[in-house]
């Protein structure tokens, strides 16, 4: 078997003299086909791919990344299986758990890049056997805007009681945006802002042993904070992550939190104002960074298995790997070590890789304990932070009713 899938990954096996291939689609969805700079590095690694296999044609699919993981999961339930495809980390255990992933460890084993695999890879090993690679795993930190900084008279924060302070002192002062993050209807992204804030405090929604802790003293005071934000006017209400990642990209506003990823934007949409952008520890007791990032996976049901082996040494080559790390500014799945001239002009590469080192948290946005049912964990928490961000109810009366829903649920498990 391993002598298959190396046959089947190396590109010397693309010769003229290998069998002739029929002519057929392979089906690649992704959120990032369009994504600032990431779109055309995968779209240069699709045409690569191509051209090494000109009996393949790739049909990728943009899927929005606020609908990626519902879209993707009604799609493979309905028998619209795709060859290949990224996976957000959370969705990685449950998609196990109903069959729908193949295993790679024969495509890893006789592949040229199975020595270079960040050890993040593991979150995708279960059961023995792993079912994804990493794409990215870049932590979500505070990002800023020192030119607005500046304008307001305010440093760079280190603590919840100076961030907070600054970005009042943003608002009133020049008045843009204190702070921007997501906060429409979307589940995910209103599941992973509550954890950035509720796992920087110290706490979790629950713990390992399945134990539900949404009403924890530290959970409300991490919701009460945000809500603030909103309540204060320092956070415009309503937006998808999309657009907050633009607002700020367009200098109008001066702290989110948030990958990598959006720097990348700023440097494509806007780079006079890159020199004046940073990535730094998060101003939270723990400095817990949020650590989603996502696994490239292959269905069970592909016919085209192979196929997907082949295309993993093309997305995983080391020049591409290099310039997914110096031209996309994140860590890419495979190490990388940036080159010196990089670092002089991209200082906060090193402190990117330094937070991740240092403070990951949160990985797969999963609630602990609850990694297969997490889709419906979150649910049931982004629910509740919707009344109470609505102001339908306190924060504490908020979160003990999400602590009886999941106890509920939890139970019927």
């Amino acid at each position: 078997m391993k002598a298959l899938f190396a046959a089947a990954v190396s590109l010397l096996s693309l010769t003229a003299a290998a069998p002739a291939q029929e002519a057929y689609t392979f089906k690649y969805p992704s959120w990032m086909w369009e994504e600032g700079g990431v779109g055309p590095w995968n779209k240069d690694r699709v045409a690569a791919f191509e051209a090494a296999n000109p009996n393949i044609k790739v049909e990728a699919t943009l899927i929005p990344n606020t609908s990626y993981e519902q879209t993707i999961t009604t799609q493979i339930a309905g028998g619209d299986v795709p060859d290949f495809m990224p996976a957000y980390t959370n969705m990685i255990a449950p998609m196990v758990d109903a069959g729908v992933l193949a295993p790679l460890d024969d495509c890893i084993a006789g592949s040229s890049f199975k020595d270079r695999i960040l050890p993040s890879v593991s979150f995708a090993v279960i059961d023995g056997k792993t079912y994804g690679l990493p794409v990215t795993m870049s932590p979500q930190s505070l990002i800023y805007n020192k030119k607005l900084l500046d304008e307001a008279g305010v440093g760079i924060p280190t603590t919840v009681e100076e961030f907070v302070a600054a970005a009042k002192a943003v608002k009133e002062k020049t008045g843009q945006w204190g702070y921007v993050f997501p906060n429409d209807s979307n589940t995910l992204f209103t599941y992973i802002v509550s954890m950035q804030w509720i796992i920087g405090m110290g706490s979790d929604w629950s713990k390992p042993d399945g134990t539900i802790t949404a009403n924890d003293p530290r959970n409300v005071e991490a919701v009460t904070l945000i809500k603030s934000f909103l309540d204060d006017q320092i956070s415009p209400k309503g937006l998808d992550a999309n657009s907050v990642r633009t607002m700020f990209a367009e200098g109008k506003a001066a702290f989110m939190v948030d990958g990598p990823w959006v720097i990348n934007q700023v440097a494509n949409t806007n780079p006079d104002l890159l020199p004046e952008v940073g990535f730094e520890v998060m101003p939270t007791p723990t400095h817990a960074a949020v650590t989603g990032g996502a696994f490239y996976v292959v269905p069970e049901a592909s016919p085209h298995k192979e196929d997907a082996c082949k295309l993993l040494e093309v997305i995983l080559d080391p020049t591409a790997q290099q310039h997914y790390l110096e031209d996309l500014l994140q860590i890419p799945g495979t190490k990388v070590e940036p080159s010196a001239e990089f670092l002089k002009t991209h200082a906060w590469v090193g402190k990117m890789a330094e937070i991740a080192a240092k403070y990951p948290g949160g990985i797969g946005y999963a609630p602990p304990g609850y990694a297969i049912q997490a889709p419906e964990f979150r649910q049931i928490a982004a629910d509740n932070l919707a009344r109470i961000y609505a102001g339908e109810v306190s924060v504490q009366q908020g979160l003990d009713d999400a602590q009886k829903a999941l106890e509920d649920w939890s139970k019927s498990l």
